[in-house]
């Protein structure tokens, strides 16, 4: 008898990226995932139980990959300053099929009733309580605020808007963050 051929999660979840970068996340399903990647629709729900648990795993690599280039703009135990800018920073240059299909998983698992833990605990972390008692706090943290609405109104509302743009706006928020 045959032993089992055994199937590497990350390149389900490299396969589950692609179909929902060329069908947003309706393409999301085990057996449309089970066909491109070659493999039995069973073996797909076997690795991930549901379909929110696959736009978790996908989300949390997201997650775990963009912490690593947050980090290498940020460096080690950030102030609140750097924090921000690194934050502003990353998410400029960020590749825009990246955030549609964070976009996409956000609004997949708010569609689903998912409580959001996972997305609330990623901006706890990175954006902290928001609290402000200076000036500068208070500019960062509206730099911060501008930053996610920017994410929001082009990848979420659709609004559209050229890269030239993106960039002067993300060069606006910089210097609002850094402004003395």
């Amino acid at each position: 008898m045959a032993r089992p051929r055994t199937v590497d999660r990350d390149q389900v979840l490299d396969v589950a990226e692609a179909v929902m970068s060329a069908e947003g996340t309706a393409g999301l399903t085990f057996g449309g995932i089970a066909k491109v990647a070659g493999i039995s629709k069973a073996t797909v729900q076997s690795i991930f139980k549901t379909r929110e648990a696959m736009i978790e795993a996908m989300l949390q690599r997201w997650i775990a990959k963009e912490q690593l280039r947050f980090e290498a703009v940020a460096g080690q135990n950030p102030d609140r300053s750097q924090r921000v800018s690194a934050h502003i920073k990353t998410t400029a240059e960020e590749t825009a099929d990246a955030h549609r299909r964070v976009a996409n998983l956000f609004a997949a698992l708010t569609g689903a009733g998912d409580d959001n833990q996972l997305m609330l605990s990623w901006y706890a972390v990175r954006l902290g309580d928001l609290a402000a008692t200076t000036d500068a706090d208070r500019r960062e943290r509206i730099a911060l605020l501008a930053t996610e609405g920017a994410f929001f109104l082009r990848y979420i509302a659709g609004i559209e808007m050229t890269d030239e743009r993106w960039t002067e706006i993300f060069d606006d928020l910089q210097k609002l963050a850094d402004a003395d």
